[in-house]
């Protein structure tokens, strides 16, 4: 299912770290390649249908988006925005009421969700293969994106590469060993998108 240009790189059955080993391989890669890379999963034999797409509405999500519809052009797309209410531990420090507290986490779903539709509504052309959904986190980003790939059952996991310095590689590398641990569907890393 992937198509030319990305580099398919089959999963490795390494004794003691398969998972770290596996996203180091794609990652390097992905770094090394300049192009997308596909992590096969062993084992898995159903088609790919539906993937799973987290993003932070920025413009280079934007266009990885757009190179992942491009891309797979069959697929269907969850578009998964996670965001958090904005001092919600220091209201609820300050004594703050559970009911003001659901009405800020409501009202900052809203909102969310809105720019979601917003986000989503920019390309057009894709709109029927396009559901967004909203998550408030409560957890580490890996583990709530994991558990939304479970829940809807992906395919496949699409992300986009965030450059950044050597902070950044390990956090990158640590999520996506959450990520793998965590879900049994295929990957796909995106290179990094210029934003139109």
């Amino acid at each position: 299912m992937a198509s030319a240009g990305t580099v398919v790189l089959d999963w490795h059955a390494h004794p003691y770290f398969p998972v770290s080993l596996n996203a180091r391989r794609a990652l390097r890669l992905l770094r090394s390649a300049g192009r997308a890379v596909w992590l096969a999963r062993e084992g898995r034999q159903r088609g790919c249908r539906h993937a799973l797409f987290p993003t932070d509405l920025s413009p280079s999500s934007l266009a990885s988006l757009r190179q992942a519809v491009r891309m797979l052009p069959r697929m269907r797309f969850t578009l998964l925005h996670g965001c958090r209410v904005s001092g919600e531990g220091s209201m609820r420090a300050a004594g703050v009421g559970d009911a003001v507290l659901d009405a800020c986490r409501r009202r900052t779903e809203g909102a969310a969700r809105a720019a979601g539709y917003r986000f989503a509504a920019q390309l057009p052309g894709a709109a029927r293969r396009l559901a967004v959904r909203v998550l408030l986190l409560r957890e580490p980003w890996a583990v709530a994106v994991a558990a939304h790939a479970a829940m809807i059952h992906a395919d496949l996991l699409v992300l986009a590469d965030a450059r950044g310095g050597w902070w950044e590689d390990r956090r990158r590398h640590a999520d996506l060993c959450v990520l793998l641990r965590r879900t049994d569907c295929d990957l796909l890393l995106l290179p990094r998108a210029d934003a139109a």
